[in-house]
């Protein structure tokens, strides 16, 4: 699972993507650890939110190519997005029975494996971004936790976007 956040003229969209279930596993543990362990934050500084906003543009750039790349390797290997998707909840889920035939599960295990590195250069590069931004990693995911659950951040944020 990997939450994504894009900045649009006037809304930002929380999206879950089930095909990366690998991709940022890090990030999204580390950020639903971080709210469950901390008060949640809503006193940001309006340069962090300039930050966030601008930092939140390029990490979606790199979100949606990495995920391009994520589609292609899948079908490179001869699976659909769907049957992928398929085995890898079954491997999250022992009950969760999946006929598979020892080729497929090989095909299954390259494409798995491919994704896991297409992914964690795509995290290297979206911290670089952030940090390229002036913000650091935990203060952007405090900001994405505060957008999800606080109305004051939610309003502060989406009176600096940009208006098109």
């Amino acid at each position: 699972k990997k939450i994504m956040i894009r900045v649009s003229r006037y809304t930002i969209d929380v999206t879950v993507a089930a095909l990366l279930f690998i991709f940022s596993i890090g990030n999204t543990a580390l950020a639903q650890g971080t709210a469950q362990q901390a008060p949640l934050k809503e006193d940001f500084k309006k340069e962090e939110l300039q930050s966030f906003i601008k930092a939140n543009q390029k990490v979606v750039a790199l979100q949606k190519a990495s995920e391009e790349k994520m589609v292609k390797v899948i079908q490179e290997e001869g699976l659909t997005v769907e049957r992928f998707n398929e085995l890898a909840a079954s491997q999250q889920n022992p009950d969760k029975k999946v006929k598979v035939e020892a080729k497929e599960m090989e095909t299954f295990n390259t494409a798995a494996q491919k994704i896991s590195g297409i992914g964690q250069e795509a995290d290297t590069q979206m911290q670089q971004s952030i940090k390229q931004e002036g913000i650091d990693v935990e203060t952007y995911q405090q900001i994405i936790l505060a957008y999800q659950k606080s109305p004051k951040v939610k309003q502060e944020l989406e009176a600096l976007i940009p208006k098109k």
